[in-house]
């Protein structure tokens, strides 16, 4: 099993597609032996669904990484059976032999980038004489999958099946204001078709079918579903053909299989759980008046989370400083009591406070504006909340002039208290 996920994540702002009985996913998932974990992101990693398909008593492989955080969030949850695997090195499960790939790039369009994760993993796995190469969403650039590509043809051997993906798994365009939004959408899909195109091509695979499944923006963002920038699988399907691409694409999402050996020259593919919506629209619907996570956290007064503030700035600046992340931009946070719509725009009428935690020096490199409401600002601050989450999802944006810097926006995960602030500036307690 890769990556179990259903139900709501990422701070409650995603929640899967389609949606299954979690009676019937249960049992559908009793005979698992091995759980691979590709990274911690709670779309990935995703304890509710593990612990409600009974899944912690399983095997479980992971990536031997830098930082030891999934492995003792693992624990806590009470697994006991973990294996920490190198990358770039055939282990063996059962009748699996697998290879884990490390994140080597941190954004797959190439962009200078500060803030260098070891976060995101994918897997290689031959199984009955076939090859299959899972991507997840690792930002690979094509150099990193021609690497992949020559280690697996000498230690596993050539890709028969791949899932790779397709589209932005990010919050722009549909959560940027004061743009095009479906020119963007249109735009961002086009050419991640055009990188799908030279993927297949460097691969090779025998099918292929897209990486990542499907989500939907419940509760009241869900009025920027529309503009998510992800290629359906018509589009997908379409372009291929067009391309005269030698793979066959597949749908496999929502419960559909594909089996395959090396004693069989054609795939079969079919149902084998059934979900209980499939209709987008109609679940879309179904979530709009959801709550976020965020609004069971306790608000504090503004002094309060500002005298906060102040303290996490610290630690970014410092962070930032040490491993030498030149921020681009100048950045402000717009901080509301609630935040919500009004006229498309965020609804300054509850009041809005400003906090600006970065000045540039050089103007030209314009501003990125982030409006967040108190509580998960709270949240995120005393990391009950996990920032990446939150900026993914729950956030909206403002980029003057619309230029993307990666460092920018991946630097304010490092925004947050330590323990002993936490415990010194007493959060849930009204300031002096």
């Amino acid at each position: 099993m890769c990556d179990p996920w259903a139900g709501k994540a990422n701070a409650s702002g995603w929640q899967s597609f389609p949606e299954f009985s979690s009676q019937e996913l249960t049992a559908h998932l009793a005979d698992v032996r091995w759980v691979y974990l590709s990274h911690l992101h709670d779309d990935h990693f995703h304890p509710d669904t593990l612990e409600t398909c009974g899944l912690l008593d399983r095997e479980f492989i992971i990536k031997r990484f830098q930082s030891s955080i999934l492995r003792e969030r693992l624990k806590r949850l009470g697994v006991t059976r973990i294996h920490e695997v190198e990358p770039f090195t055939v282990t063996s499960f059962g009748p699996f032999d697998l290879t884990i790939f490390p994140q080597m790039t941190s954004n797959s369009s190439g962009l200078e980038d500060d803030v260098n994760f070891d976060l995101d993993t994918s897997i290689a796995i031959k199984a009955d004489g076939v090859v299959f190469f899972n991507q997840v969403d690792n930002p690979l650039s094509l150099k990193d999958l021609a690497r992949i590509k020559e280690h697996m043809a000498q230690h596993l051997g050539a890709i028969d099946v791949t899932c790779i993906m397709s589209g932005a798994a990010s919050e722009y365009p549909h959560l940027f204001l004061g743009i095009d939004q479906a020119s963007e959408k249109r735009r961002i899909v086009e050419r991640s078709l055009k990188d799908l195109g030279e993927w297949l091509r460097l691969l090779k695979p025998k099918y292929f079918f897209p990486a990542g499944g499907t989500y939907l923006i419940p509760g009241w963002m869900g009025v920027y579903n529309d503009n998510i920038a992800q290629p359906d699988f018509a589009e997908i399907s379409s372009f291929i053909a067009g391309a005269g691409l030698p793979v066959r694409p597949l749908a496999l999402e929502g419960g559909h299989f594909l089996a395959l050996s090396s004693s069989t020259s054609e795939a079969q593919t079919g149902l084998d759980l059934s979900p209980i919506q499939t209709d987008r629209q109609a679940t879309i619907v179904s979530h709009r008046h959801d709550g976020y996570f965020y609004e069971d956290m306790p608000v504090s007064p503004w002094p309060r989370l500002l005298e906060m503030l102040d303290a996490a700035r610290d630690n970014w600046e410092r962070k930032v400083r040490q491993d030498g992340i030149r921020i681009r931009q100048s950045i402000r946070l717009h901080i509301y009591p609630k935040l919500g719509l009004n006229g498309g725009v965020p609804d300054v009428s509850q009041g809005v406070d400003r906090y600006q935690l970065f000045s540039s020096a050089d103007t030209h490199t314009g501003d990125l504006i982030i409006h967040i409401d108190q509580r998960a600002l709270f949240g995120c601050l005393t990391r009950r909340l996990v920032w990446n989450g939150v900026l993914g999802t729950q956030c909206l944006y403002e980029r003057r002039p619309n230029i993307h810097h990666p460092s920018d926006i991946f630097s304010i995960n490092f925004l947050t208290l330590s323990n002993q602030q936490i415990i010194d500036l007493k959060p849930n307690q009204k300031s002096s």
